[in-house]
């Protein structure tokens, strides 16, 4: 039996959507994404993998998947309605486990919405939820988001990330557009006051920014350093454009103690 610290990030990455109690569907998103905000040479620096890429992480996510079951981490389960996650359906074992796990329809959402895969759920175990507790809430583990005590500012800053439809720039986003005038010095002194509360998040870790140029384009990740002089940029703030979703957004990433969002 493995240890939370002897798991894989894609081993972790099921555990703790089985802690949640998610949709398999969509993780092998979310698995790419995770490997990427940990720096693996595996997988693009854009936000998303695409469809080509996510499939190839399905042996992975099948082999991850089977270990775990058999480890006592998590169940794998039929979703009994569609809309979400209501109550645990009848588990998958046996050789029709080992089929849907190697299913791409399992893990990969179409991006036209549909599916003729079954919808599954991971749930994990009660000893699995009380090994990754054990693992995220440690003696001198820091604090989650959630549990920080948050200035005004930076409690405006956890909502947008938590948030699906948050933006941080733009007709809709929690920022003000950048006054009128400002060039220079005296730009970069007024986005550094400005990004204050976020530029916290995004050190420590708990916050990636994004960048979205275009309607329904994939976002990329904008690193630290570059956040001052992009958030400088008034093209790539998108402030004078009526667009939902272009500019810059940001989400919580995934590290152990910011799963469960």
């Amino acid at each position: 039996m493995k240890t939370w610290d002897e798991l894989t990030l894609t081993e972790q990455v099921l555990v703790r959507r089985a802690v949640r109690g998610t949709f398999a569907r969509g993780t092998a998103r979310h698995v790419a994404a995770v490997l990427r905000w940990a720096g693996s040479p595996e997988v693009a620096r854009r936000r998303y993998a695409s469809p080509g890429e996510q499939a190839a992480r399905v042996p992975e996510l099948a082999s991850a998947t089977l270990g775990l079951v058999a480890g006592g981490w998590l169940t794998l389960r039929r979703v009994l309605g569609t809309a979400f996650v209501q109550e645990d359906g009848p588990q998958v074992v046996g050789a029709e486990l080992e089929q849907v796990v190697a299913d791409t329809a399992t893990w990969v959402r179409a991006w036209d919405g549909g599916s003729d895969g079954p919808v599954l759920s991971l749930r994990a175990t009660e000893e699995g939820r009380r090994r990754w507790e054990a693992a995220a809430y440690a003696p001198g583990t820091p604090p989650t988001i959630h549990q920080l005590d948050l200035t005004g500012d930076e409690a405006r800053v956890r909502v947008c990330a938590m948030e699906a439809s948050g933006w941080l720039t733009g007709p809709f986003g929690i920022l003000a557009d950048l006054p009128s005038g400002l060039a220079g010095e005296e730009l970069r002194e007024y986005v550094a006051a400005d990004l204050a509360a976020l530029v916290r998040f995004v050190r420590e870790g708990r916050i990636e920014v994004l960048h979205v140029a275009e309607p329904d384009a994939e976002a990329t990740v904008v690193p630290l350093e570059d956040l001052l002089d992009a958030f400088g940029d008034r093209d790539l703030r998108c402030e004078d454009r009526d667009d939902w979703g272009v500019g810059f957004t940001c989400v919580l990433t995934q590290s152990p103690a910011n799963a469960l969002r």
